[in-house]
């Protein structure tokens, strides 16, 4: 065996040791938390799981607990304000329950700085992945990122009402396994090595929270083109936006591993109609994160901007909706920069036009209305009037992801999702290349989660070769 491939498989095994180690870890501290809540309860009731008195009520003078719960309502489109890998920029002012985060409330260090403005988050995220068929021979590849966020509520720290402000960064490590399986659609979204800053940028909220403006180093994946269900897959080509986008135009994508100088707004037009427009710059070595992600020159080699609208429809409201996850989006993109034409890139040509849409709705929830477990059914679709420059000129997608499909495991979710990639037909020979993946996503507590994962890839490349089947595992963490 090559010393190369012994490596790898010793990287494989310390993962899968890893996570056994962590969901260990994840048990015993569980266990060690329900003691010293039982036992702080039967404190509560003079040890012997009677009610106290009316003397005893009155001398006690036991602390009164943290606060564990947020009395609000988590918004469709945050559903894990903790984590901040690829987080949608509306959970810029969303807070979470110290039960989201492996470290909790830090022994009050994070209640009072939320009280300042100010909150930290970090997660970790990590996949690893092996092909069955396709290649000649079976390769190993893991890809993991460290994310770190910081969320400032200058409202509070300020004084400056509706205000606030983000800065994340990454530090990714891992090989490219998509790259030697010579496939289109990345088997997972990981790999971006070395460190880089990600988002920074200011959020002004206005006309009672309904109008919100972002200026600064944003990127357009991070709140066009996605939908919460996408969470719960792996492959890039499904998580968190169609890959075409992206694929057709770097510039659209979020870091890492890079961001662009850009301005957007959101307005709620009513309680369940929502409209989004931004503006993007379309720095190619910003998209790729030169510098780390500090190269913030505005003109390159390129021109124009990149254009991004989308209304979406939330048929049980746009911040609550009711326990049943709906949402249904039309949106358009256009960018004028100069793109290299296909397949060599010898010549230029001017830039494109493109739409995108994109639903999902719970359809059956067992326990009843207002209930977390549920199946959640999803379609989009995505097309680039320009297949000169477009590598991906059509996408389609669908799928469904089944919350709680056994009751004793209400926070799992078990997911089957398909996506079609139509290749530019200015590469002679190719067709499209299509992906199926199976998962299922086991959620420990709300901080940790493990998912094994199956994607099978037919025409890899868009070129009619033999199938490839990737195994793996996803674990995901956050601090």
């Amino acid at each position: 065996m090559s010393p190369g491939r012994t490596w790898l498989l010793l990287r494989a095994s310390l993962f899968v040791a890893a996570c056994a180690l962590l969901a260990a870890v994840c048990s015993s501290s569980a266990f060690a938390l329900q003691e010293h809540v039982s036992d702080s309860s039967s404190e509560a009731k003079g040890g012997s799981g009677a009610d106290p008195g009316p003397q005893a009520s009155t001398s006690s003078s036991q602390p009164k607990p943290a606060q564990t719960s947020i009395q609000k309502p988590k918004r469709i489109d945050c559903p894990r304000p903790a984590d901040p890998c690829r987080r949608h920029v509306v959970c810029n002012t969303e807070e979470f329950d110290w039960d989201e985060a492996l470290s909790r409330d830090w022994k009050g260090l994070r209640s009072k700085m939320r009280e300042l403005g100010i909150s930290p988050t970090l997660s970790y995220i990590g996949a690893l992945q092996t092909n069955l068929t396709g290649e000649t021979h079976q390769i190993w590849g893991y890809a993991g990122q460290l994310t770190l966020g910081v969320s400032v509520d200058l409202e509070k720290l300020l004084k400056v009402k509706g205000m606030s402000a983000y800065v994340g960064g990454s530090w990714g490590t891992g090989d490219n396994l998509s790259s030697s399986l010579h496939i289109l659609f990345p088997i997972n979204g990981f790999y971006a090595p070395s460190y880089y800053l990600g988002a920074l940028y200011v959020q002004q909220t206005l006309l009672n929270q309904n109008l919100t403006l972002i200026g600064g180093r944003i990127a357009a994946a991070n709140t066009f083109a996605t939908l919460p269900v996408f969470a719960n897959y792996v492959n890039y080509g499904l998580n968190p936006n169609p890959y075409s986008l992206g694929g057709n135009d770097i510039t659209f994508f979020g870091p890492p591993t890079g961001t662009e100088w850009g301005a957007q707004a959101t307005y709620n037009v009513t309680p369940v109609v929502q409209v989004s427009a931004g503006m993007f710059n379309t720095n190619l070595n910003s998209a790729n994160g030169k510098n780390h992600g500090t190269d913030w020159t505005l003109q390159q080699g390129n021109k124009g901007a990149l254009v991004a609208a989308e209304v979406s429809y939330y048929p049980h409201g746009i911040v609550s909706d009711q326990g049943k996850q709906g949402l249904y989006t039309l949106g358009v993109i256009s960018d004028n920069n100069s793109f290299p034409t296909l397949p060599n890139g010898q010549m230029q040509s001017d830039g494109y036009v493109g739409a995108f849409a994109m639903a999902q709705e719970t359809i059956y929830q067992p326990d009843g209305p207002n209930t977390a477990r549920g199946l959640t059914v999803w379609g989009s679709w995505s097309y680039n009037a320009k297949p000169l420059i477009s590598p991906i000129p059509l996408f389609w997608g669908a799928g469904a992801s089944f919350q709680g499909l056994f009751r004793q495991r209400p926070d799992d979710a078990a997911s089957i999702g398909w996506i079609y990639g139509q290749v530019s037909r200015y590469f002679p020979g190719t067709t499209a290349e299509q992906v199926l993946e199976v998962n299922y996503r086991w959620t420990y507590r709300k901080f940790v989660s493990i998912t094994p994962d199956l994607q099978y890839i037919w025409n890899p490349g868009g070129y009619s070769v033999p199938g490839v089947a990737v195994v793996g595992v996803q674990a995901s963490l956050t601090f």
